[in-house]
This record gives structure tokens, sequence and C-alpha cells, in this order.
């Protein structure tokens, strides 16, 4: 193991140091030669290399990676970053493997990039154990189909990413360019530089500390096991990779978000912009939702649970987004049914949330059970909120604050409970000519209203509060 963790920690400053800030050049030749040294010794070191030959292959690595200082061909230079990266790969599973067959080649190379991710909890385990100086390698062998996990992620990312940049323009602009113009963006502010470095040093080291345990520990791993177990572990991997590709995701658009909506920069006009994407937002936090139960679904597991916590803490802030959104576009056009039921979805998804982190670590929770009981009681109050009352008072209340309102949907899509609010705009003063032409409007609404009620039959079958109290309050 103190390989493993010398190696990943001196290539990672290596390769921040060789890379970051600066065009490929020598950087090429200074890294992957040592990098492809290194592979083969851990290799031999723990008498894994079967075929001796393979190392044949650092001679087409060393020659590709010296064109980067020799010419300067950009179409060789862009195809060649992902040709030594393969042409390594395909060294090291030589090594180990003998006659490795050109169709399972794909799957074992997927194997070494992604099962890095897959059993990221164990090696950092290992890595804390070794710092403690109470190493124990209790990792099993592993085997998974990464090429499913794959499957099933990427249909699932790309519809959050649909949804989230039609939801959020910025979001959808700043995905496609971020790691292009993330240089650009620090190259003057050496704090940024600095900070960016870290990060950076931290990443590799943690990718290359899996990939070098992968390796040694979890390649080539005995492949007769029961059928239950391969989909248990299949489906262990798929759901970290889901969880842990949404959360990197998440983080951006939240960043956008904080930036976009709550600190108000780089927005010309809100209210549009708020318009977009609360539906998308709802929707996004919906999948969420689901995607922790499923993960959660008869497994307990530290780095799932710690998966699902990150992921619902992005599901607050995607819900507080939301709600603001709405917030801004009410500000800007009233109050309507459907944007005051917005209100209320987010609010029950942000109550959910609280019996679904109970859920997450474990705790013992009829969740379905809760889930429906907070469902109905919310629906229960809505139902007793006087919802009409509150739209009419809002709109009122906005409409004597600026002098807006659409009055055409409060006459045509309210009932007698938003009269006793729509009265006040008949009893105010007025001043100009249009506050007088919507107070005639109310007038005549008014008195529509109260035609209705008179020649309405009532008796103690169709008693209603409602029309009642509004009988009153005209006259």
């Amino acid at each position: 193991m103190s390989s493993i963790l010398v190696g990943a920690l001196l290539f990672s400053i290596w390769s921040v140091i060789l890379f970051v800030g600066k065009n490929i050049g020598l950087s090429m030749l200074l890294f992957t030669v040592p990098l492809s040294y290194f592979l083969i010794r851990l290799l031999e070191k723990n008498k894994k290399v079967n075929y001796e030959k393979a190392k044949l292959l650092i001679i087409p690595i060393t020659l590709l990676s010296s064109t980067y200082f020799i010419y300067n061909n950009e179409f060789f230079n862009n195809v060649n970053i992902f040709v030594i990266p393969i042409l390594m790969l395909l060294m090291v599973i030589n090594l180990v493997e003998k006659d490795l067959k050109i169709e399972n080649f794909i799957e074992r190379m997927s194997k070494l990039i992604f099962n890095p991710i897959a059993y990221f909890e164990q090696t950092m385990g290992k890595l804390a154990e070794f710092i403690k100086i109470r190493l124990k390698m209790k990792n099993p062998s592993k085997k998974s189909n990464i090429f499913k996990g794959i499957l099933i992620t990427i249909p699932i990312v790309l519809l959050i990413i649909i949804l989230l940049s039609s939801a959020d323009e910025i979001f959808g602009k700043i995905f496609i360019d971020i790691f292009r113009n993330c240089m650009k963006l620090l190259e003057n502010f050496e704090f940024g530089e600095i900070l960016l470095r870290i990060v950076i040093a931290i990443l590799v080291f943690l990718y290359l500390s899996c990939f070098f345990d992968n390796l040694v520990n979890r390649y080539k791993a005995d492949e007769k096991k029961l059928e239950e177990q391969k989909n248990e572990e299949f489906e262990n991997v798929a759901i970290k990779m889901i969880l842990v590709t949404l959360n990197i995701i998440y983080v951006v658009f939240c960043i956008i978000q904080i930036k976009s909506l709550f600190m108000k920069t780089n927005i010309e006009n809100y209210a549009q912009y708020a318009r977009k994407g609360f539906f998308q937002l709802m929707i996004v936090s919906v999948i969420n939702l689901i995607v922790i139960l499923i993960a959660k679904i008869n497994k307990k597991n530290k780095f799932i649970n710690v998966m699902c916590l990150f992921m619902i803490g992005c599901t607050f802030i995607i819900l507080l987004s939301s709600a603001y959104r709405m917030r801004l576009y009410e500000s800007a056009f009233g109050y309507t049914l459907l944007r005051l039921l917005v209100y209320i979805a987010l609010f029950t998804e942000t109550v959910l949330l609280i019996p679904t982190i109970i859920y997450v670590i474990d705790k013992p929770i009829k969740l379905l059970k809760v889930y429906f009981i907070i469902s109905i009681v919310i629906y229960v109050c809505v139902n007793f909120a006087n919802i009409d009352n509150i739209i009419a008072r809002k709109n009122v209340d906005r409409y004597f604050a600026t002098g807006k309102i659409d009055l055409y949907y409060l006459i045509n899509n309210t009932s007698t409970d938003a009269i006793g609010q729509i009265i006040r705009i008949r009893d105010s003063e007025v001043e100009t000519e249009d506050e007088k032409e919507i107070q005639n409007r109310v007038v005549s609404y008014i008195s529509n209203v109260y035609s209705e009620l008179k020649n309405e039959k009532v008796d103690f079958r169709n008693f209603n509060i409602s029309k009642f109290t509004a009988r009153i309050v005209i006259f």
C-alpha cells in the first residue's frame, strides 16, 4: 500500500506542476514515461506480470509523447491525447493478461477506468488504515458489469442535464464551456490558480490511488461467482456511478443558482429568467427522491448513504431555487392558483426530505407510510386554507402597491371566496382614469355575482357559507 500512496501522491503533484496553466510540450514525455515505468514496477512487485513482451508498448508511448515537444501539429496533438492513454491501458492489460482477446479489450479498459470510482470507498478506507498504521486488507475479490452501469447512468444523467439546461440557460452554457474556460477565467487571479491546482492535485491523487489499488488488488479477480452476487455488485456499482455523476452535475448547477439567482449577477430580466425552469426543477427534485429510494433498497452502505445525503442537500437547493424563481415571477405577473400550487408542491417535497434523511441514515422508518401521512395532512390543510381568498388578497395588495393587476383572472377564475378581497378595490379611492376603469369593472362584476346569488334557490342541501357570506359582504 505504501507504493500506491507514494506513487499517487508524487504523480498528482507532478501532473499539476507539468500541465496546469501550461501548454503541452515536453511535459507529456516527462509524465508518461515515469508513469509507464511506475505501472510496470508496481505490477512486477505484486507478481501480476504474465506477459513480458507487453513492456514493448512503452516504445510507441515514448515516441508519441515526444512529438509534443518536437512538432506542433494540432491535429495529431489532439488525437494523441486519447491514443497515448489507450496505449498505456493496453500495456497494463496485456502485462496482466497474456491471452487477452480483442473483443474483451473494451470491457477490460472500462474496468480499469471506472472500477476505481466504484471502489472509491474501499480504497480510501485502506489508505486511512495505512496512515494510522493499522492496515487490514479486507476487500474481497469483486466483479462488476461496468457496461450495464454506464447504460443506466448515461440516460439519467442526460435527462438531468437536459432538464437543468432548459431550466437555466446559464447552466446550459456554463456546463458546456466550464472545462474549456476555467483556466481562462482564473488566469488573472493568483489565489484562484493556487486553489485550482490544489483541487486538481487532490482529485488526481484520489483517482490514482484508487486506480493503482484496483490494478493491484482487484483486476483479474476470480470470476466464478453466483449470479445473485454478480447482480448485487452490479447494482451497487451502477448506483454509485449514478449518485456520484448526478452529484457532480448538481454541484455545478447549485453554484450557478447561488450566483445567478440569489446574488442576482448577470441577469437582465429576473422575472423572465425566473419563468424558465421551475417546473423542470420540480421534476428533477422528484427524480432525485426516486433515485435515492432505489439506491437505498435493501442496501446499507456508508458511501451510498453519504452520496444520498449530498443529493438531498442539492435537492433542497434546487427546491429553494424553484421557489425563488416562482417568487420573482409572481412579483412581476401576479398570483394564480397554479403558481400557488407550485409553492405547495415545493413545500411538500421539502417536508418529505426530512423522513428521507432518516431513511437514508438507516434509522427504522416506514417511509411510504410517512410519505402518505405527510401528503394527506398537507392536502387537507390546503383545502382549508381558502386559496382563492389568498390569491385575491395578494393580487389586490400588489395592485395597491404597484397599480398592476390581472383583473381578468380574478373575475373569471376565482370564486365567491375571493369577494371579500375584490371588494377592497370597489371601496378604494381612485385618482387616475385607469384606476376608475378597473373600479367600474369590479363594480360590474360584483353586481353580477350578487344577482346570481340572489336568484339562486337555497335550502339546507345546497347551503354554502362562502356564498352566504358573500351576500352579506357585498351589501
